[in-house]
């Protein structure tokens, strides 16, 4: 005996080949999603094109001095853009991040993104910038509460000048004239034992530093200054 399909039933399979017919089968030039972007690094870092398009890298290579490049993502490929200059370190050398002390005279090693640029005048950089003045200075007493911060006064006590740093002085040697904060001052835990340090800037310098990364060059440190873009999330790469 033959049963005879239910008609709800019939009804419901007519309708899924109907569906069917008109869908059609899955068309081989459908599109597909695009795959997401492949993670190119910046040489000698493991700092992508997807994190920053705009990467420094200060690398020591013995004592005080070392190697220093800019390199610029040129939407396919990573550019190597910057002048002839060598990179300079503290002269106590360079240390992992965590581990420097302050009154160390060393550079803290790791990637920094920056915070702002400083110094005679804005060279055309797109990063804030804060012109230096007469009662310019960058607080490194531990006991201030704006301790590792710019300080504009122009009575700042002598317990606290003693150990901050006057930042008309320095550009008045020619170190400060053009300048950078890295955020390692905006991330130090601690204000003194590891991990602690205040006034660690990019600037010009020709044999040592008192922990910042210098450039011997100043033509190449204007240069980078003004090619610094906060739209395209510079950083610095310091390798000990």
């Amino acid at each position: 005996m033959i049963r005879r399909p239910r008609p709800r039933r019939l009804l419901t399979a007519l309708a899924a080949l109907a569906t069917a017919a008109a869908v059609g089968p899955a068309s081989p030039t459908s599109p597909v999603a695009s795959a997401a972007p492949r993670p190119i690094y910046a040489p000698g870092t493991s700092v992508s094109q997807l994190q920053s398009t705009q990467v420094m890298v200060a690398d020591r290579t013995s004592g005080t001095k070392g190697t220093w490049a800019r390199y610029s993502w040129n939407g396919s490929r990573w550019v190597r853009v910057n002048a002839n200059a060598a990179a300079v370190f503290g002269r106590g050398g360079v240390v992992p991040s965590a581990q420097r002390r302050q009154g160390t005279s060393t550079t803290p090693a790791g990637t920094f993104s920056l915070v702002h640029a400083f110094g005679v005048g804005n060279p055309g950089t797109r990063m804030p910038y804060r012109r230096v003045t007469r009662c310019s200075w960058w607080i490194q007493h531990p006991g201030q509460r704006d301790y590792n911060r710019w300080r504009e006064s122009c009575s700042v006590p002598a317990s606290v000048a003693r150990s901050s740093e006057r930042l008309q002085s320095y550009v008045d040697s020619g170190l400060y004239r053009q300048a950078v904060v890295i955020r390692y001052n905006y991330t130090t835990p601690n204000r003194s034992g590891a991990h602690s340090g205040a006034g660690i800037f990019l600037h010009y310098a020709r044999s040592y530093t008192g922990g910042c990364v210098g450039i011997d060059s100043m033509t190449e440190l204007t240069a980078t200054v003004r090619w610094l873009d906060p739209a395209r999330k510079p950083v610095i790469v310091v390798k000990a």
